[in-house]
């Protein structure tokens, strides 16, 4: 019989030998089981199901070159440079024998609204959607994005104008004087990065505040080993919480162990009953039975600890493989160019010289499926009622090559975003998930001669509803925040580079969208502890955004 291995009752050792058993996505949402460093609470009594999707855009997106200035256009492109989007009305009706996008019927290669000679470069600046129609949003859409400004105009989008990390509202004259209560390193990727997913710009080692969320809300979800939160881009920080882990996941079949499919067959059997029994599990069947039945409990905490998340990753992975691949995700929807939903168009559709990647696309392809079990209760994923995504596209850090790369990626975005909306409608879960986006940092309104520079301010996506407004859903097809003043050294900028002081918080946003998501006001200043230095009025929610209604 098995006896417990003295060398792992160190908790050294023991973090050691967790470490080396690889990633989360090989074994489970670890935090389900980790040791509790404070007393939490329950998650609240939900009756209904929601989800946030975070997209985050990795290497600070030139979101003005997505969202385009309208009255002010001339001021715009003259700052620009080579890198200006026309002022061209790419008018989506006169589309493709004058329907819309909701058709599929976009037009492939020339026939695309934004080609000029099938190129991306020529299609990025040839024109843009105005948005100053029945919304009223002085700003257009970048060409190589139909499907973006088809969502806001169906009333499904919207932009939030001029958003970034803020410790507390600044203004440029603080700045010069060296008063302003500034984010820590500013302009820096990484740390920016971490700004945004801590909550916190002026606080980047703490743990993510999605993390603190899934923190306080002990048992939902039922208990579900998937717990709270779920990536598909890694081990971010935002999904993680001093008690909680996300689970991470590649966009394909959820994986298994190697060798031990449960049900497989009598070689699967023996590997699984072999592996519960290195994990000493304890059982109480006849000893000449081959399985966990022959071993001893151990008193040892840790090693208690590495066997439940042993064996718990092994529960988990085996429930949500078998509910994955007994019910693959069918629509009847199509994409814009009528191609299967979560295809890729290739670059002759696209009517551009190189291939979008697709990842993001795929990233999202997995969500919508994912929601739909859980929200539907399908099979081993039943009894959730919230859940937090993360995706991400990456190489916005267009320093050069702006011409060539950006388009590629604002053009999987809008793709993506369509994708999944339309997934979302034909599964009848819409107004149940809000998709937001965030990136590094804003890119600077001057053109360094083939590209931008890190910068602060931008302008950010969110999405939801089903566009009939209904009660509790995003009210879209609006632009929330205000535009500022692109021209160098005006009031709006840090530093005579066209470096855009924001003038929302990215904290409000998040916090509207986690309002929205069920956390309550009493909770927020441990969430975004940063968000009372934006109250108007005498309440937390006075820092809220009016997204939904």
């Amino acid at each position: 019989m098995m006896k417990t291995k003295s060398s792992l009752k160190s908790r050294r050792h023991f973090l050691k030998t967790v470490a080396g058993l690889g990633t989360l996505g090989a074994m489970g949402s670890i935090g389900q089981f980790a040791f509790p460093r404070h007393a939490i609470a329950d998650a609240p009594p939900f009756s209904d199901y929601k989800a946030l999707v975070c997209i985050f855009l990795y290497g600070g997106n030139d979101s003005f070159n997505m969202f385009v200035p309208g009255s002010t256009h001339a001021n715009y492109a003259s700052l620009r440079g080579t890198l200006g989007v026309s002022n061209t009305d790419l008018d989506l009706t006169t589309i493709a024998g004058g329907t819309d996008l909701n058709n599929g019927n976009l037009g492939l290669g020339s026939l695309n609204p934004y080609n000029v000679d099938l190129t991306q470069e020529t299609a990025y600046t040839k024109g843009l959607y105005p948005l100053s129609g029945s919304n009223g949003i002085d700003l257009g859409v970048n060409g190589v994005m139909p499907e973006l400004a088809q969502l806001i105009t169906d009333n499904k989008a919207n932009v939030i104008a001029n958003v970034g990390t803020l410790v507390n509202p600044v203004t440029r004259q603080e700045i010069q004087a060296k008063t302003a209560n500034l984010p820590l390193f500013l302009f820096a990727h990484n740390h920016q990065q971490r700004a945004l997913q801590t909550g916190q710009a002026d606080n980047l080692n703490d743990v993510g505040w999605a993390g603190r969320i899934a923190d306080n809300w002990t048992g939902v979800n039922g208990n579900s080993t998937l717990g709270l939160n779920l990536s598909y881009a890694g081990n971010d920080r935002m999904m993680i919480g001093n008690d909680t882990t996300p689970l991470v996941l590649k966009p394909s079949t959820p994986p298994v162990y190697t060798g031990m499919k449960l049900a497989h067959n009598n070689a699967h059997d023996d590997r699984r009953a072999l592996f519960k029994a290195l994990a000493e599990i304890e059982g109480s069947g006849p000893n000449a039975t081959f399985d966990a039945t022959n071993t001893f409990s151990t008193t040892d905490p840790f090693m208690d600890l590495y066997s439940r998340m042993q064996a718990k990753s092994m529960d988990t992975f085996d429930a949500l493989y078998n509910t994955w691949v007994n019910n693959p995700a069918n629509y009847t929807s199509t994409g814009p160019y009528g191609e299967p939903l979560f295809s890729v168009p290739s670059n002759s559709d696209l009517g551009f010289t190189d291939n979008i990647k697709g990842s993001l696309i795929g990233q999202l392809g997995a969500v919508a499926n994912m929601i739909d079990l859980t929200a539907n209760n399908v099979g081993s994923l039943s009894g959730f009622n919230r859940q937090i995504f993360f995706v991400q596209l990456g190489g916005f850090d267009t320093h050069s090559s702006q011409l060539i790369n950006h388009p590629l990626l604002l053009r999987e975005l809008s793709l993506a975003l369509w994708k999944f909306q339309k997934a979302l409608e034909e599964k009848g879960h819409a107004n149940k998930v809000t998709t937001f986006t965030m990136s590094d940092f804003g890119r600077t309104v001057s053109n360094n001669g083939s590209g931008t520079d890190h910068a602060w301010g931008a302008h950010h996506i969110v999405m939801g509803g089903d566009g009939l407004g209904a009660a509790g859903s995003l009210n879209g097809g609006r632009m929330l925040g205000s535009l500022p003043d692109l021209s160098l050294g005006s009031a709006d900028d840090y530093s005579g580079k066209g470096r855009i002081i924001p003038t929302l918080a990215q904290d409000q946003l998040n916090a509207t969208l986690c309002s929205w998501f069920g956390v309550d006001t009493t909770l927020m200043p441990n969430i975004f502890p940063n968000l009372v230095n934006f109250q108007t009025g005498a309440g937390i929610e006075s820092a809220y955004l009016d997204l939904f209604a």
